[in-house]
């Protein structure tokens, strides 16, 4: 059996260590590398991305809510006495600033969204839609307010035409677009989540591996040093193994805690907001849907219908809101505004259905509505919040990864060298 030289020992001991330390290194900022590449790829650009994706989605379905409140404008039925001015019952320039709002949004939505070769295609196709839309709703505006006297209520046909077409129009091409594009972008946010949870186990496994070796290797080499060459310790050494350890006992559950508030975040916070950017969403076709039953009476069935299917809809995608009674009470009262408005209509009090659907005082529609919107957009903003929560304490257990390991590391490299010339230095 051939005995190798205590010199040649010490080298081949020596080398296996650097190689090992030099290995931990390279896995370190390998992984923390990863780590943080994920971690701004969900944060600054598929998370962003989403939630421009779902504001597109709830502002085109609010534009078509404003288009549909512009369809009430107009005076009172009943004549006016003797000398008086007729009674303006709404004016339409709440539902114009919105619409005008909604508009700016939309165009920094698909600002936001453009560029992306998995998007380009339908953000085209609703930069052109939208140019026909607005053609049609502008239409449809302009023959609802250019006439000498419309009567709340009561637009002309051509004005419903237009209305329907521009209705049509958001609602078989606009919205589906909308859906396709945040459906993408909501699919990227659960990927780029599962990639960080995922690079940031297999990174901290690596660093355990690795580090484990690294250890055990330089107490072994620790051990057999004081046995062949009667010294109890090697301080270098010793120095080495204590910065390997600390890199081993602190980078992997950096990593794992990172990864997991990563997952915490994404599960959360996004996934939350985008229930409720869903529930925004029916909000506002309910909302729309409401005031084309008021103005259009031969739909009055099927609008009915669809008012009532939106709102089975909202209930299920606001169950998981029960803990935010600002919403639960305000979508109680929205439905109460919206009976009240039934009953009116019914009854044939067209002005005073016209005055509760567009009304702005506590109990009318226009009111219950925003108030209802406001408290689903507190929950939206909740929810996000929790995600950036989550992105910013993931990212303080990256910070400092970048130095830390090539600081205790390049350190340990070191004094592995300085540990054993003195061995060397014995055979020379």
């Amino acid at each position: 059996m051939t005995t190798i030289a205590a010199p040649g020992r010490l080298r081949l001991q020596a080398g296996a260590a650097l190689l090992l330390v030099a290995a931990l290194l390279a896995a370190a900022l390998s992984a923390f590398a990863t780590a943080r590449a994920d971690l701004h790829q969900l944060a600054a650009v598929s998370e962003p991305r989403a939630a421009a994706a779902a504001d597109l989605h709830r502002m085109l379905a609010d534009l078509d809510a404003q288009h549909a409140d512009s369809l009430v404008v107009g005076y009172s039925s009943a004549p006016p006495a003797d000398g008086s001015a007729p009674v303006l019952v709404d004016d339409g320039v709440l539902a114009a600033l919105t619409a005008q709002a909604d508009r700016r949004e939309l165009a920094a939505d698909l600002t936001m969204l453009a560029g992306s070769a998995e998007s380009d295609a339908d953000v085209q196709a609703l930069i052109e839609g939208l140019g026909t839309y607005d053609s049609l709703s502008g239409t449809e505006e302009f023959s609802t307010t250019s006439q000498d006297a419309p009567v709340a209520g009561r637009p002309p046909a051509l004005a419903l035409d237009y209305y329907g077409q521009a209705e049509g129009l958001l609602q078989q091409t606009l919205l589906p677009r909308a859906q396709a594009l945040l459906t993408s972008a909501g699919d990227r946010v659960a990927a780029d989540r599962a990639t960080a949870v995922n690079d940031g186990r297999r990174g901290a496994l690596l660093l355990a591996v690795v580090g484990v070796l690294a250890l055990a290797l330089l107490v072994w080499w620790q051990l057999d040093l004081a046995r062949r060459h009667r010294r109890i310790l090697n301080p270098a050494l010793l120095a080495a193994t204590v910065g390997v350890l600390a890199v081993v006992l602190a980078g992997g559950p950096a990593l794992l805690s990172a990864a997991s508030e990563v997952d915490g975040a994404v599960k959360q916070g996004y996934a939350r907001f985008a229930v409720v950017a869903e529930a925004r969403v029916a909000a506002a076709d309910a909302e729309a849907a409401q005031s084309h039953w008021l103005v259009d009476s031969a739909y009055r069935p099927s609008l009915q219908a669809q008012f009532d299917q939106l709102t089975v809809r909202l209930r299920g995608l606001t169950a998981d809101a029960a803990g935010s009674p600002g919403v639960a009470r305000t979508q109680r009262e929205y439905l109460a505004a919206d009976a009240r408005l039934r009953q009116l209509a019914e009854a044939g009090q067209l002005d005073r259905a016209a005055v509760q659907l567009t009304g702005v005082t506590r109990g009318q529609l226009a009111f219950a509505y925003y108030d209802f919107s406001r408290q689903l957009g507190l929950l939206a903003d909740s929810s996000a919040a929790r995600f950036d929560t989550g992105m910013s304490a993931a990212d303080d257990d990256l910070s400092g990864w970048a130095a830390i390991p090539p600081a205790l590391l390049g350190a340990a490299l070191l004094l592995v060298i300085v540990g054993v010339r003195p061995r060397l230095a014995e055979f020379a």
